[in-house]
């Protein structure tokens, strides 16, 4: 059931992926190089509220996947229906908030050109009306995980991540005008809040619904969550502010430079998140002997799911950077593109740490992680703008995503001591020799030096991965491509 969840959780994850590749361009050449630095932003913005609610989303998984089929069911009604007032409540509070200072925002903040202000200004209010929508929709995401009912979830999200790039494309036939944009892309976000409701009403008719967020169940709610809001305000907010900072101290065509490999090159997420958004309930209630199975199982996973991904990409980033957006992308965003790859690369493997942590209820160290992370990044973020462009912007992003990655990894081991959660030193040292290929191909080769990179990293990082790294049951299981799905092997 894992391997079937998490084969349907990539190809929902792999739909946002594989409509960036196709729609992109053509956003660029509609609506020009500072129109698409906007509507990156409202991607950014849009991303950022959907994980800020108040950590309730990942709470109520977890609640509800601990005490379904339990005496303390009887109470999920009330958590949930608290978790739904809550997280509308938070999306009015930060709608209210972009409304107002959308004016700022635009004058102040970034740089706009004159003939633009005004259009991003109302975008911006536009954009504001929806956010209710968004931290709601995040809160039944939460509900669908926790029942593991990954088949709707991802018939929702494969049109919900098509219709996030060809909304805001097919809009651009009647108005390049930021606000008809926006409006397409706020249109997605309310539909997908519909879809999310109408599916868990249907599935969790007595979950869904909002009530007043008073007494215990209030109380449960905020405890299980407030860590999880820490983690949710600030670690998405250095996922994106690199973007606004660019914005501020560059100009808003570098966003688009940026910005444009980043979402291709972030999309290496989605197959962490697969794996983690399926592990994350088993986590929650496993016993601590198959706690550690699940949590290594995992990890080599998505070390060898990322590895050749990341390697080509770095590599050829100027290839197929240029192929797709064209020479002037690829000569100012090619090695901007490979940072980036490495960070997204580190910052894959470290899906797996933080999810242990919050399965097994220590959100709070990933949350005092981000905490203490998040001024040195500001400041690196801002130094290294100012001095190298978004080719800095990339290396202080690709940093703090190493030193976050070694933090949770630290902080799983010496918290969640009832499970065995190491690697062997031989696995160690396969996954140290890969991660230096991939510093590696930051180099300057040519086409044919590349692929001769190519053919020897991926052949002894290959045969290490599954000769050392992988164990006997591991490569047994890999032999048999119908196991995946059934989770047993034929006989």
């Amino acid at each position: 059931m894992i391997a079937r969840n998490t084969v349907l959780n990539l190809g929902g994850h792999m739909a946002p992926l594989l409509a960036a590749v196709f729609l992109v361009p053509p956003l660029v050449m509609r609506l020009g190089v500072e129109r698409f630095g906007f509507l990156a932003l409202a991607w950014a913005l849009v991303g950022y509220f959907s994980l800020f609610d108040l950590g309730l989303g990942r709470a109520l998984a977890r609640l509800v996947a601990e005490r379904r089929g339990t005496p303390a069911q009887a109470s999920l009604p009330a958590l949930s229906g608290a978790a739904l007032s809550l997280t509308f409540a938070l999306g009015c509070v930060a709608g209210a908030a972009l409304f107002a200072g959308a004016g700022p925002v635009c004058e102040v903040v970034l740089k706009f050109s004159p003939a633009l202000r005004g259009e991003a200004e109302s975008a911006l209010r536009v954009l504001a009306c929806v956010l209710p929508f968004v931290t709601v929709t995040a809160t039944l995401r939460g509900l669908l995980e926790a029942g593991r009912r990954f088949d709707w979830l991802n018939a929702i999200r494969v049109p919900l991540g098509i219709l996030t790039f060809a909304a805001p494309l097919v809009a651009t036939a009647w108005s390049v005008d930021l606000v008809a944009v926006t409006l397409a892309l706020a249109s997605v976000r309310i539909a997908a809040f519909v879809a999310h409701w109408l599916v868990c009403a249907r599935l969790f008719a007595a979950l869904v619904g909002l009530r007043a967020p008073l007494g215990t169940a209030a109380a449960e709610m905020l405890r299980y969550g407030a860590w999880l809001t820490v983690s949710n305000v600030v670690g998405p907010l250095m996922v994106y502010i690199d973007r606004f900072v660019i914005g501020a101290v560059l100009a808003m065509a570098w966003v688009a430079y940026y910005s444009a490999p980043y979402e291709v090159v972030t999309r290496l997420w989605v197959i962490p998140a697969a794996v983690t958004g399926v592990l994350f309930p088993a986590m929650a209630a496993a016993a601590p002997e198959r706690l550690g199975a699940l949590y290594r199982t995992g990890l080599k996973a998505v070390m060898l799911a990322i590895f050749p991904l990341v390697l080509v990409a770095t590599l050829f980033a100027p290839e197929w950077l240029g192929a797709w957006l064209g020479p002037e992308f690829a000569a100012r965003g090619a090695r901007a593109a490979q940072l980036l790859c490495l960070g997204a690369a580190v910052n894959c493997v470290a899906y797996l740490p933080l999810t242990l942590l919050q399965a097994r209820g220590r959100a709070d160290l990933p949350a005092k992680a981000h905490l203490a992370e998040t001024p040195v990044y500001l400041v690196l973020l801002w130094v290294l703008v100012e001095r190298w462009g978004i080719e800095g912007a990339a290396a202080a992003w690709a940093l703090r995503c190493a030193a976050d990655a070694a933090a949770l990894f630290v902080l799983a081991r010496r918290a969640v001591t009832q499970a065995s959660l190491g690697l062997s030193l031989p696995q160690l040292a396969t996954i140290g020799l890969a991660l230096a290929a991939l510093a590696g191909a930051l180099g300057s080769f040519s086409i044919a030096e590349k692929l001769v990179y190519l053919a020897a990293a991926l052949g002894v990082c290959g045969a290490l991965g599954w000769l050392v790294l992988l164990d006997e049951s591991e490569r047994l299981r890999a032999r048999d491509p119908l196991a995946l799905r059934s989770g047993h092997r034929r006989q």
